[in-house]
């Protein structure tokens, strides 16, 4: 039997060709994330949310998790507190009458009812004022209401 000898030759790398990995490691982490956010997109529509502006771009940037429409909202909901409401698809403005509506919502929760002055509210304090004429004018209404009857 012939017994080959077998030179063992060691290669050093330079610095050109670990740069070179390196880059090749950043672009290849590129793609994969750029390939899941595709997958990812009709998940990220049925939730409202845009992957590439404001709260769908920060979570793109940081889910890692399963690649389904689920796994997204259940991130979405712990992380950020985003719940997603379904609008009528069919109603051109569905959009705007909610965001309207939720608006409506808020002011009424934080507003206190109001009261309109009555008559005699407005005569009160057009007499703490000093303010005679408006005094007279709201007497002369009140006569002419009595008289009328």
């Amino acid at each position: 039997m012939d017994e080959e000898t077998t030179e063992v030759t060691e290669k050093t790398e330079k610095p050109e060709e670990a740069k070179g990995l390196r880059k090749q490691l950043n672009d290849a982490h590129a793609v994969i994330a750029k390939q899941r956010t595709d997958i990812l997109t009709p998940a990220y529509e049925q939730l409202g949310l845009d992957p590439s502006k404001e709260l769908g771009k920060a979570i793109a940037k940081e889910y890692e998790g399963e690649a389904s429409f689920d796994a997204l909202a259940k991130y979405a909901k712990d992380e950020y507190g985003y719940e997603h409401t379904a609008l009528d698809p069919t109603h051109p403005d569905a959009a705007i009458i909610a965001q309207g509506q939720a608006a409506l919502d808020q002011v009424g929760q934080s507003a206190g009812s109001v009261v309109t002055p009555t008559q005699g509210d407005n005569l009160a304090k057009a007499e703490a004022e000093g303010d005679y004429a408006t005094t007279m004018a709201i007497k002369g209404q009140q006569l002419a209401a009595l008289l009328k009857k």
